[in-house]
């Protein structure tokens, strides 16, 4: 597994069942404000940041009108529902092997900080990943890669291989030539996933710790 010297982890779908959560917050939020935004269409940009999902579910007019209301009500509904989420299944059992297969592990989270620091106590990051990210960690979210640089950059890893549950995790990654094996456990499908780039798709991280050198072996990088 000498190919890779870096996993990059999303943690929202990935690690921790979280996706219908956040997609319900935001569709209060928005309600809230007067905007009827199916949750439907809300949970095809969960994994998006904020900054873009606003206008990405509705227009930019509306993101002038109301974008940082709906921000801040969306972040008190899911602090309502935080405390609900669990990790997924495998989630921690998945961290341990990538270390043992030689990997640092660095989770890289765009979710605000303490919104982050919930999943990182349930995942006991501190023993299990070498670094993470918050959203303070990067200007720009996902689908762009800063917030991949940045991780990279704390662990100074070469060659790394993402693990996301969302088209916009894989995006990210193929904007920096990073091979993505994708999960299904966010809501996304595999043939989606697959589209986006992904090399190959599991459901969870219970079934990619369960095969993860055929799945190393699948996202060996370009050379």
């Amino acid at each position: 597994m000498s190919r890779f010297d870096t996993a990059l982890l999303d943690i929202d779908g990935t690690l921790l069942d979280s996706t219908y959560h956040h997609t319900l917050a935001w569709a209060r939020a928005f309600a809230e404000c007067g905007e009827v935004v199916p949750a439907w269409l809300i949970h095809r940009h969960i994994g998006m940041g904020g900054d873009r999902l606003v206008p990405a579910v509705t227009d930019e007019r509306t993101e002038a009108r109301i974008g940082d209301e709906v921000r801040e009500r969306w972040e008190r509904a899911y602090d309502e529902v935080i405390d609900q989420t669990r990790l997924l299944p495998g989630a921690q059992d998945l961290l341990g092997a990538l270390r043992r297969a030689g990997l640092k592990v660095v989770l890289a989270s765009s979710s605000i900080p303490r919104h982050a620091q919930h999943a990182l106590r349930l995942l006991d990051a501190e023993r299990h990943a070498d670094a993470w990210t918050t959203g303070e960690d990067a200007e720009e979210a996902k689908p762009d890669p800063e917030l991949l640089d940045r991780a990279l950059e704390q662990v100074s890893g070469r060659r790394a291989v993402m693990i996301g549950d969302a088209t916009w995790d894989v995006l990210a990654a193929n904007r920096r030539g990073i091979p993505t094996i994708g999960l299904r456990c966010g809501g996304f499908g595999a043939a989606e996933l697959r589209e986006a780039g992904a090399v190959v798709v599991y459901d969870d991280p219970a079934a990619l710790a369960a095969d993860l050198d055929g799945a190393l072996a699948a996202a060996v990088a370009p050379s």
